[in-house]
């Protein structure tokens, strides 16, 4: 045995060839990004939690593709899966309106599927892929939102209602500003 290939504690190092020299085929990853804001990152992450996966994993599977592809392709070539999927820089309390993205990653024969479909349509009218994922995932088609318009003013109500779906007080989610004018809760019976 070679000096090279005996380690410091005198065990034989393992070495394995790249995926590449296997006979594998190298799957290349195309990442998607969902823009959703506070309320729909929290309903996401409500029903992630309660399917067990990560938040990616789970906008992959509302958009009809498996959770987890890229780590059995990986486990099939002998490769080392990468740690979870996380949503960089999320701590602390979000809010109802802030501006999020939720990325995920498809192989090209997944995201060739998902705008296929995408431009198919929802009720007709094509759509990016982005937009297309969120009507998955149950959100709106919501191109724009721009402040002091009737678009926002219809996302702040859907966020409202989103957070009391979820069994939250919609009020700790919002600047006070920006608490929709609704009628209060019916009274218990």
């Amino acid at each position: 045995m070679s000096p090279s290939r005996i380690g410091a504690a005198g065990h034989r190092a393992a070495t394995l060839a790249p995926p590449w020299q296997n006979g594998a085929v190298a799957t290349k990853r195309k990442t998607i990004t969902i823009a959703v804001n506070g309320a729909e990152y929290l309903e996401l992450e409500a029903g992630a939690r309660e399917a067990g996966l990560t938040l990616p994993a789970y906008v992959r599977s509302r958009a009809g593709l498996a959770p987890w592809p890229m780590r059995e392709i990986e486990r099939q070539q002998g490769a080392a899966p990468p740690g979870p999927p996380r949503l960089a820089g999320q701590s602390g309390h979000v809010m109802a309106m802030d501006r999020l993205r939720v990325k995920i990653e498809t192989t090209e024969a997944e995201l060739a599927g998902l705008v296929d479909q995408a431009q198919a349509g929802v009720d007709g009218v094509a759509l990016s892929v982005p937009q297309y994922v969120r009507t998955r995932c149950g959100f709106q088609v919501r191109p724009t939102s721009l402040p002091n318009t009737e678009e926002r003013d219809r996302e702040v109500d859907d966020a409202w209602e989103r957070l009391r779906r979820l069994g939250l007080k919609p009020e700790e989610y919002f600047p006070p500003d920006l608490s929709p004018e609704l009628p209060p809760d019916p009274p218990a019976i």
